[in-house]
């Protein structure tokens, strides 16, 4: 009988779920998307949101776990793929890295608050969850929110250090960075972890944004009615042009697999 809190958490990863599937290095691998910052106000939640409604195209599925307690925006905004979570107890815990580790096909999305920054990795790396994810046929994929703070900048070191089969990458949002130049600051430690660049969106299309019922995703396919012309068109190239910058990180991914595997 486990004692210990790791062993009760592995209990849970590696009793209760399927054997893991071998994967191969050009196997698609499912993904599994957290994005996280220690700090506050760093767009963050936009980013979950934008990459929920990415992965919901083309009839794409994901599950979505919003870690923000006392806020929970993303569960709001996008309520039919969200599931709040906290790590506020040792049965939430074991029961939210029970759900995270079972690969049905659908992408995984955290959206991880800064205030459980530290605990949530601690755990990670105490039960080796990573690579019991990768066992499980999933793609671990860090996105960080990049700021020229110190504390950010040694964060995402600290996370490429600890966790070196996770892809870490580090997002340049010109809504957050206002013109710094940080890129620099964010070294990558493999080749399919260039900067991401999400263009500034007008504060006009944010307003709208903010009050759409509708994903992004939507838009694309359909200009939203209760916005003029102009900026729904406007809207729909803004997403476009994001939904492109991650389709191109996927691409990235894909080659070096496969370079990789040609390699080995």
């Amino acid at each position: 009988m486990p004692n210990s809190y790791s062993d009760r958490v592995l209990a849970a990863l590696y009793d209760n779920t399927p054997a893991p599937v071998p994967v191969s290095n050009t196997t698609r691998q499912t993904p599994f998307y957290v994005i996280a910052s220690p700090r506050a106000l760093c767009g963050k939640t936009f980013l979950a949101l934008l990459i929920a409604d990415y992965l919901c195209q083309d009839n794409g599925r994901v599950d979505a776990y919003d870690l923000n307690p006392g806020e929970y925006a993303l569960a709001a905004c996008r309520p039919g793929v969200t599931t709040k979570a906290d790590l506020a107890t040792t049965p939430a815990q074991i029961a939210l890295f029970d759900r995270l580790i079972v690969n049905d096909g659908k992408a995984k999305l955290i959206d991880l608050g800064y205030a459980l920054f530290e605990r949530f990795f601690a755990v990670c790396q105490e039960i080796g969850f990573v690579d019991a994810a990768r066992r499980r046929g999933f793609e671990v994929i860090i996105l960080f929110p990049a700021e020229p703070h110190p504390s950010a900048t040694a964060a995402y070191d600290d996370l490429q250090r600890r966790f070196p089969t996770a892809v870490v990458v580090a997002v340049l949002n010109e809504a957050i960075l206002k013109g710094n130049r940080v890129r620099e600051s964010y070294p990558v430690d493999r080749e399919s972890a260039v900067a991401l660049q999400i263009p500034l969106m007008p504060a006009v299309l944010k307003a709208y944004a903010e009050r759409l019922s509708q994903s992004l995703t939507h838009v694309r396919a359909q200009l939203p009615a209760n916005m003029p012309m102009g900026h729904a068109l406007e809207l729909r190239s803004w997403t476009r042009r994001v939904f492109l910058e991650f389709r191109e990180f996927e691409l990235r991914l894909t080659l070096e697999k496969l370079r990789t595997s040609l390699r080995t």
